[in-house]
């Protein structure tokens, strides 16, 4: 299985904007990107390590994604104390690493720092799609967010139908810590395939309503991403599109009014 995982994990080098409707306004994204932890059993010398900030047992596992919900890049087997910011920086720098052209990026959350490569969301500004309904953007900000989480909402669909597809990712096993890492990739390399063959729909439609229920419950401060650095281009980069974004909607409202 293993073997085989290069052919069904690829990694993503086209910008999503152009097969995508959610994904017109960000021109150079490869993706969505985040980290989830998943329950896993480990020696009593070592759980220490691997007790999460909720108390379990888990890895943390780091994962991309496109817009067809497929994995474009996985990296399982970091304890659960470890935090994002490790995660992410072994991703960028370890030999099989994760890749960002320059002029690309992921779209992450209110976890990550926005930088170089990585946009993430304002904060103080509403983000989550339930928190939309019955609401219109009444400024760059809040449309910028609304549009974000449209795209990058992407990742939260793509771990929920992992996890709900395969228990063994639910649920800790008692395989030694290595061979549970190996399941754990194995079955992202085997959601890779069920999505390239398969109709998930009912599947798909169960996970968008736990997601739904769980998006307040999940809002909790979380690590920064810090060496990703802030920078006053990343800002202003982010700054442009989000005001380019709430023009073009003022205008299209105004035709129709």
């Amino acid at each position: 299985m293993m073997k085989i995982g290069k052919f069904y994990i690829k990694q993503n080098n086209v910008s999503l904007h152009e097969v995508d409707d959610k994904w017109q306004w960000f021109k150079g994204a490869l993706g969505a990107l985040d980290g989830t932890l998943i329950d896993i059993t480990v020696p009593a010398s070592e759980r220490g390590k691997y007790r999460d900030r909720k108390g379990n047992l888990s890895t943390n596992v780091l994962g991309a994604c496109d817009a067809n919900l497929k994995f474009t890049y996985v990296l399982p087997g970091w304890e659960g104390s470890a935090s994002d910011s490790r995660v992410l920086r072994d991703a960028l720098t370890r030999r099989n690493n994760l890749k960002v052209p320059q002029n690309m990026y992921y779209l992450v959350d209110l976890g990550y720092t926005n930088g170089q490569g990585f946009l993430a969301p304002y904060r103080g500004t509403r983000y989550h799609l339930n928190l939309w309904r019955g609401n219109t953007p009444t400024n760059y900000k809040e449309l910028f967010n609304l549009r974000h989480s449209a795209a990058r909402n992407t990742i939260e669909r793509s771990f929920g139908l992992l996890k709900k597809r395969w228990a063994i990712v639910r649920h800790a096993c008692f395989y030694d810590v290595k061979t549970q890492i190996r399941i754990i990739n194995a079955c992202f390399i085997l959601h890779n395939f069920i999505r390239d063959e398969m109709v998930e729909e009912d599947l798909l439609r169960e996970v968008d309503e736990e997601l739904e229920e769980a998006a307040l419950e999940n809002e909790v401060e979380r690590d920064n991403i810090t060496f990703v650095g802030v920078t006053d281009e990343w800002s202003q980069f982010r700054d442009n599109l989000a005001m380019e974004m709430f023009e073009e909607y003022q205008a299209r409202r105004a035709l129709r009014n």
